[in-house]
């Protein structure tokens, strides 16, 4: 089976909260899971930037979904193309808030990526987002190894 990737940038059309934002993503979740998708979600109050992984039919058919979403706006594709392997198998959608207070890991990653400390994911180019999408992803799983401990 051949694998697609999907990075987008959008803007929210209204702030989201947390709480609204991980009901969407509960449902979307299931649906992922489903059809074979994985991916990774992270977040401002005004910001996404996703990755979506999975068949190319099932990625297409999500994104158009999402192109005619109203709570996003300025959709931007930042890379697309097909993989040999997922970059975020370990999750049907893993959301990321960036909101509050990042730790200094993870402003340094945002400034790697991005060169400014403001999460504004529309500036990054392809490799800036899927680099800064996998390192997040790394951290999240180291996190959450330690949390399990």
């Amino acid at each position: 089976m051949q694998l697609t990737r999907i990075i987008y940038a959008s803007v929210a059309s209204a702030d989201l909260g947390y709480d609204e934002l991980t009901s969407i993503l509960r449902s979307a979740g299931a649906h992922n899971e489903a059809q074979g998708i994985t991916g990774i979600l992270c977040f401002s109050g005004h910001a996404f930037l996703q990755a979506l992984e999975g068949r190319r039919s099932d990625v297409n058919r999500l994104y158009r979904a999402i192109l005619r979403d109203p709570r996003h706006k300025e959709v931007e594709l930042l890379s697309a193309g097909e993989i040999d392997e997922r970059d975020f198998a370990d999750w049907s959608m893993k959301l990321i808030s960036w909101d509050g207070q990042p730790t200094a890991q993870r402003r340094a990653l945002l400034l790697r990526h991005s060169r400014t400390t403001v999460f504004e994911p529309r500036t990054m180019t392809s490799r800036q987002a899927r680099g800064f999408l996998r390192e997040l992803a790394e951290l999240e799983r180291r996190h959450s190894l330690v949390a399990a401990d």
